[in-house]
């Protein structure tokens, strides 16, 4: 009965709160507070289990985390080809921008021909600070 296309009503929730936070990169721990919040408890291993096979499908991108953090995810809408252009991450708000304009065709050619290397974009991240947390920074 339990086939690849059997969802439980956690594995559910899971996935409407990834979709819900799809501009934001989320934790596993988010998740398990999230259905905590939903009077559904899920032990915290099923939710990585979970989320790694998200992670292996393509419906979810994972962003491995830094020594001593967790890794985070983040919802991939279908028609955003998230594997063909990099991502930006707000280290203040956690907001994921994703970087589908002009300029990714001119920095593969440019890391192609003066560098001799192939960009791979899936789960690529770049950190920094957004723009509304830059100007809310400077208005205080």
């Amino acid at each position: 009965m339990a086939g690849s296309s059997y969802v439980t009503a956690s594995r559910k929730k899971i996935l409407d709160f990834l979709k819900e936070s799809d501009e934001r990169s989320v934790t596993a721990s988010d998740v398990d507070d999230y259905l905590k919040a939903q009077n559904s408890e899920v032990n915290i291993t099923t939710v990585y289990r979970y989320l790694d096979k998200l992670a292996k499908e393509g419906t979810i991108m994972k962003y491995v985390a830094e020594k001593g953090s967790q890794s985070a995810y983040q919802y991939v809408h279908p028609e955003r080809r998230c594997s063909e252009h990099l991502h930006l991450k707000c280290m203040k708000c956690g907001r994921i921008i994703h970087l589908d304009c002009h300029f990714m065709k001119e920095i593969s050619t440019h890391v192609s021909q003066d560098h001799g290397f192939i960009l791979h974009c899936e789960n690529s991240i770049l950190h920094g600070v957004c723009k509304d947390c830059r100007e809310k920074e400077e208005n205080n």
